[in-house]
């Protein structure tokens, strides 16, 4: 080949075919001991990367000998140091053009075996890897729970783009599919977080700790409207209860006054006793559960208007005022418990009417919303009970804009008129008309 080739247009990887005498002729010479600069020096550094047209040589890396036989070769100086720029088109054209015969890549490889294209395995490692990644976060976005919750998309998007999920791609994979299976097996009121864990990934630890339920906690976030789940282990908590999941069947509790049930067992009894006494009670989690195992199936007909509040100053009142004469009344407590949650699904799945009240504020009107939406109806929790509530002349708390506005489905006016006039209303300054529609006549 001579040198009026174009060597732009030459892939210098490229080998040739050879015939065995070609072959066994390029092979004496190149293994001889003074072709290293060519056979080892100038191929580790071609190989990491086939696409560079010039390689970098150490000379003081090189033995006496081969130093020489580079200079020779390349009509270099004999006494040059330091770095070496090798340009690969010329040293290929003068292998060509040598005894040899052989462009650089054929001389190479009959030396030492095929070229390892090191950059070029690298970069089809990435797009491989490239690929996968957005096959795993195409198969998350096509998730059931996904398309049941669409909400849950910018939860999923933050994910991707935060990158917080392990870098193993496989385990990726693993993650996503637990996190989504758990987040498509939700709401599931009264469940503790260990049996979730045990039904959904097989292991009861599951949800303990680590990303899954770390991610599980960002889209209950996103579900909530929170911008980030809470630090501390009370808000998080309230986060599951938020989805009907306990962490344990003790800490859970409902508080509840006047409230009777059907049946002769535990939870029965103990809500008769404190009925007729006029005294609230309070049950925990396991008890719920345990009066609702034999009525799951089957709930008993319950049809009684059963009265929800947000604070227990209601309960209090109403206990202090209206003794044993009281409708049932149910307390929430702010973020509804797992205990609360259950025992309210329970009481409108037995045909109970549920009559909501809370605070007029954003978390107020935020856990109305989520009630109501399950079958609630308001109780002195609209926009006409909002604004005869500010014209009492009575010190007022400014409405937070921190939280940002909630939505009231049931009542189109009730945001606009909070807005409007800027004011909370907390149930305690309106109990009296609470207390009154809760005597029994």
């Amino acid at each position: 080949m001579t040198g009026d080739t174009d060597y732009t247009a030459i892939d210098l990887w490229a080998t040739e075919p050879l015939g065995d005498a070609a072959r066994i002729r390029i092979a004496d010479v190149l293994h001889g001991p003074s072709w290293g600069w060519l056979t080892v020096a100038v191929r580790a550094a071609w190989e990491q990367d086939l696409t560079r047209r010039r390689v970098r040589i150490e000379l003081a890396q090189l033995s006496g000998s081969e130093a020489s036989a580079l200079a020779d070769f390349l009509n270099w100086p004999t006494n040059r140091t330091g770095v070496a720029n090798v340009d690969l088109a010329r040293l290929d054209e003068m292998l060509r053009a040598s005894g040899l015969q052989a462009g650089l890549a054929t001389c190479l490889t009959v030396a030492g075996g095929p070229l390892d294209d090191q950059a070029g395995r690298r970069r089809a490692e990435i797009a491989t890897r490239t690929a996968e990644a957005r096959r795993i976060w195409a198969e998350a976005n096509d998730h059931p729970a996904i398309a049941r919750r669409p909400e849950l998309q910018a939860w999923l998007a933050d994910e991707h783009r935060t990158g917080k999920l392990p870098a193993n791609l496989a385990m990726r994979r693993r993650h996503l599919n637990d996190v989504l299976a758990v987040l498509g097996a939700l709401p599931n009121p009264g469940i503790a977080r260990a049996r979730l864990a045990s039904r959904i990934l097989g292991d009861a630890h599951a949800l303990d700790a680590g990303p899954v339920p770390a991610a599980i906690l960002r889209g209950l976030a996103r579900l909530a409207g929170l911008p980030q789940v809470p630090p501390d282990a009370t808000g998080r908590r309230e986060l599951w209860a938020s989805v009907g999941v306990a962490l344990d069947a003790v800490s859970s509790t409902v508080l509840v006054y006047g409230l009777t049930l059907p049946g002769d067992g535990p939870v029965p009894t103990t809500l008769a006793v404190n009925a007729a006494a006029g005294l609230p009670v309070r049950l925990t989690l396991g008890q719920v559960r345990h009066h609702l195992n034999p009525c799951h199936a089957n709930p008993p007909a319950i049809r009684q208007i059963v009265f929800a509040c947000e604070n227990p100053s209601v309960v209090e009142g109403a206990a202090d005022q209206l003794g044993p004469a009281s409708h049932p009344l149910v307390c929430v407590e702010g973020q509804p418990s797992v205990a609360a949650l259950l025992l309210l699904s329970f009481l409108r799945q037995s045909s109970a009417e549920i009559r909501y009240h809370g605070d007029f504020d954003w978390p107020g009107v935020s856990i109305a919303a989520g009630l109501i939406a399950g079958g609630a109806r308001p109780w002195r929790f609209t926009s006409d009970a909002y604004l005869a509530a500010v014209s009492l002349d009575e010190p007022r708390k400014a409405l937070s804009t921190s939280t940002g506005p909630a939505k009231a489905p049931w009542d189109e006016q009730l945001v606009p008129a909070m807005l409007r006039h800027r004011v909370a209303i907390e149930e305690e300054s309106v109990a009296n008309h609470l207390i009154a529609d809760l005597a029994r006549r």
